[in-house]
């Protein structure tokens, strides 16, 4: 049976000789592998449907739950992606994210169009950290582990020094913290909710330092390690 969906390419490993197993987040099939056969040979047409981060329309032959890679027209190569090494570190925090923590075979619509939309913020020049800020507070919601920042998740106080509380997801206050909660500015809950409240398209009007980001991210991380495992790429991009 011959299927088309559209897809981007998290990832491509050698197969063999001279295929490829390509990890494709599609909109109508979610998170599929896909052997692309004779893809690695010097004359091979289709070798851009195998590069990272290729935006195409795929047409599949399926057997059972295997798909063979037939043909694509790409739709977009998000080169750009490619081209600044903080930049690519945020498209593969994107990736990873979707690769370690969505089903396989499961689609999810609206996580394709958040990852299409955060790929596009990426290459109109937008801060590589707000933009992986923005894609794991909204992939988190998603994914229903939603982090709350209004009030403290155990009394409702709002005006205590706050804590971030792993377990429950959310923040805490000084009342009712424990020992394995970790501190939180106000700062830093304040860059995470005017982020999260933000479409991608504004993105660009706000301006926080560097260093707010980071703390912001290491939210992100924190949680994420906690529920999951830790994301290697935004511990690089932390690095930078």
């Amino acid at each position: 049976m011959d299927v088309t969906t559209k897809g981007m390419v998290l990832r491509a490993n050698d197969y063999k000789e001279n295929d490829k197993l390509i990890l494709l987040y599609s909109l109508e099939y979610g998170k599929i592998t896909v052997c692309a056969k004779g893809i690695r040979k010097n004359n091979a047409k289709l070798k851009f449907a195998a590069d990272q981060f290729c935006f195409g329309q795929y047409e599949l032959s399926k057997t059972d739950e295997r798909y063979t890679l037939k043909t694509c027209e790409q739709l977009d190569s998000f080169f750009a992606l490619r081209e600044d090494v903080c930049v690519y570190y945020a498209a593969c925090t994107i990736a990873e994210s979707i690769m370690n923590y969505t089903e396989e075979g499961q689609a999810e619509p609206e996580v394709f169009v958040e990852m299409l939309r955060a790929f596009s913020t990426l290459i109109d020049s937008v801060e590589p950290l707000l933009v992986s800020l923005k894609f794991l507070l909204d992939f988190m919601k998603l994914q229903g582990l939603e982090l709350q920042f209004d009030s403290c998740m155990v009394c409702g106080d709002t005006d205590k020094k706050k804590y971030l509380d792993l377990q429950r997801g959310g923040i805490v206050c000084d009342s009712c913290r424990t020992v394995r909660n970790l501190p939180v500015s106000a700062r830093t809950i304040a860059v995470c909710k005017m982020v999260q409240s933000m479409p991608y398209d504004r993105l660009k009007n706000l301006n926080f330092t560097a260093e707010s980001l980071k703390d912001a991210l290491h939210i992100c991380y924190n949680y994420i390690s906690h529920s999951f495992s830790p994301l290697k790429s935004l511990g690089e991009l932390l690095k930078l």
